[in-house]
């Protein structure tokens, strides 16, 4: 099944992810519905986010160098990028952790490893709540 965005353009995504087999899987579910970008640290994630108008963003959380969480905090306050969706969309799933990414730029948690129709259905209705 393919998910169209307005006017059947596909939905922009940035996948920020160092991991090759974790970004590969991503691709692999959102092939369909999704134009993807991947880059692999949050140095490129800002870069990137200052070039492309992006409909979801898809943030690992450990990322070298300047970590996923603090490139979150950044892109959220670029222009554009107020209301973004910026999901974390990583491994870390202790006590409190989701908590501490919803509160420093991320609006949407997602753990690793995830259920294929969960990433679907989350970024469909990202999406579809910001129609």
């Amino acid at each position: 099944m393919v998910y169209y965005y307005a006017m059947e353009q596909l939905i922009k995504v940035l996948l920020v992810e160092d991991d090759e087999f974790s970004a590969m899987v991503t691709t692999q579910v959102l092939k369909g519905c999704c134009e993807i970008d991947l880059v692999e640290t949050g140095e490129d994630a800002i870069e990137y986010a200052g070039k492309k108008k992006f409909d979801v963003i898809l943030m690992d959380i450990g990322l070298p160098g300047m970590g996923g969480l603090k490139a979150a905090g950044i892109i959220r306050v670029m222009p554009g990028y107020e209301n973004t969706p910026i999901v974390a969309l990583t491994a870390f799933a202790m006590s409190g952790d989701k908590e501490e990414f919803l509160q420093g730029g991320c609006s949407h948690y997602l753990s690793k490893p995830f259920a294929v129709s969960d990433l679907l259905n989350l970024v469909k209705s990202l999406v579809s709540e910001a129609c």
